[in-house]
């Protein structure tokens, strides 16, 4: 199985925050082969998930690098799995994925023009 093009849904930008949602069918398809009977979601999409919110709040902007970026908890395909983002300058994001009422990653990105 391929992954999708645009993992994320239901995003929502407001001001400097934005938000948006991974359904589990998604959320199955980047587990594909990763820790089969205990699916998680590799941190490599955790943090391109990230990115990939994060590029709403930086029009013009490419991802420069990846700052910071830390794993907390697994994230299993499953509902309710939301990834948050809040512009903290003209160069910087922050972002964080959540699942089960809790952060499971956060990641400071840098962009440039």
């Amino acid at each position: 199985m391929s992954v999708p093009d645009a993992t994320l849904t239901d995003v929502v930008v407001e001001a400097r925050t934005a938000r948006a949602c991974l359904t589990p069918g998604v959320a199955e398809v980047l587990c594909a082969g990763h820790f089969p009977g205990s699916a998680v979601v590799p941190g490599a999409y955790l943090a391109g998930l990230m990115a990939e919110l994060a590029v709403h709040l930086m029009p013009g902007r490419r991802l420069a690098e990846v700052v910071r970026c830390v794993f907390l908890a697994p994230v299993r395909p499953e509902p309710a799995i939301t990834v948050t983002a809040e512009a903290v300058d003209e160069a910087h994001v922050d972002a964080e994925v959540r699942c089960r009422g809790a952060c499971a990653a956060r990641a400071s990105l840098r962009f440039t023009r």
